[in-house]
């Protein structure tokens, strides 16, 4: 039970953090658009869906170059879920964050 909820969570936030980004690039725009824009929140969930397939589609690479053997499912609570398929939501949602350290530190 406690994995859906930390899942739920993190995305909540890690979409809020995109929408945050998304506003802060355009701030100083004050004209009306010409045609209709997607909203802040469909934009970054298609950014988030983006980030995590190209996260999966490298880990896809790395496995199949490197014939490692991994479990087709693995069991989180009552889900059962594929093991590159979560790590690369994991990450895809985590991103925003880790960029943000990644521009602080360097």
């Amino acid at each position: 039970m406690i994995y859906p909820i930390c899942f739920l969570l993190l995305f909540i936030f890690s979409l809020a953090e995109r929408v945050r980004r998304k506003r802060g690039k355009g701030a100083g725009k004050k004209e009306l658009p010409v045609e209709p824009r997607p909203s802040p929140i469909s934009e970054a969930l298609g950014e988030l869906l983006a980030v995590a397939g190209g996260i999966y589609l490298a880990l896809l690479m790395a496995v199949s170059f490197l014939g490692l053997e991994i479990p087709d499912r693995i069991r989180l609570g009552s889900l059962l879920l594929e093991p590159l398929a979560a790590l690369s939501v994991v990450l895809a949602l985590l991103q925003p964050w880790l960029a943000r350290l990644w521009f602080r530190c360097w």
